[in-house]
């Protein structure tokens, strides 16, 4: 089986939409159907962390993802994560 590859144009033009996970999964087809915990999103919410981080655009730029929440929200949220 070949891997696709991952649309992260896409995935940030949705984003800057405005667009929910959900919905940006169900546009780009990477809803995690059948999944033992029921979490449907979950591919999708480990690339937009990876994109958060940043990725490499066809001209060989590191683009980062804007995150949504302040940056307060996002620094108390890592703080939680890494306790």
């Amino acid at each position: 089986m070949k891997r696709r590859a991952f649309p992260y144009q896409r995935v940030a033009r949705l984003w800057r939409n405005g667009r929910t996970i959900r919905e940006i999964a169900e546009r780009i087809n990477y809803l995690d159907q059948g999944r033992d915990d029921g979490d449907e999103c979950h591919t999708l919410r480990s690339f937009l962390m990876r994109m958060h981080r940043g990725w490499r655009d066809k001209d060989g730029k590191l683009v980062k993802l804007p995150y949504r929440a302040s940056r307060a929200v996002v620094r108390a949220a890592k703080l939680r994560a890494s306790d």
